[in-house]
């Protein structure tokens, strides 16, 4: 690992995606195990340079990464629900349109 282990990419896709620690607690994990003060802003800047902000960042899509957690029978049944009464409710609304 390298003398500034916040420069390096491994280190900090170990811990920003696989870990899921938020930059701050980043922050004080260096200061702590590391004696390295380091402020959020300058870890965001090494985050954007190795491009890992596609894996927790806005509108990220979850359906491509492991990190989804598979649902249980019972929501997958509610789901399944709430699309039948959305179809008969968008079937009637269209049947009152065209009278």
């Amino acid at each position: 690992m390298a003398h500034e282990p916040y420069k390096d990419k491994e280190f900090l896709y170990e811990m920003y995606v696989k870990r899921r620690m938020n930059l701050t607690d980043i922050c004080k994990h260096l200061e702590k195990s590391y004696n390295i003060t380091v402020t959020p802003q300058a870890l965001y800047n090494w985050v954007k340079k190795y491009d890992l902000l596609k894996y927790r960042g806005k509108g990220r899509n979850l359906k491509n990464t492991a990190m989804r957690r598979p649902k249980s029978p019972m929501q997958e049944m509610v789901e399944r629900k709430r699309r039948e009464m959305r179809k008969m409710n968008s079937m009637k609304k269209k049947g009152r349109k065209s009278q």
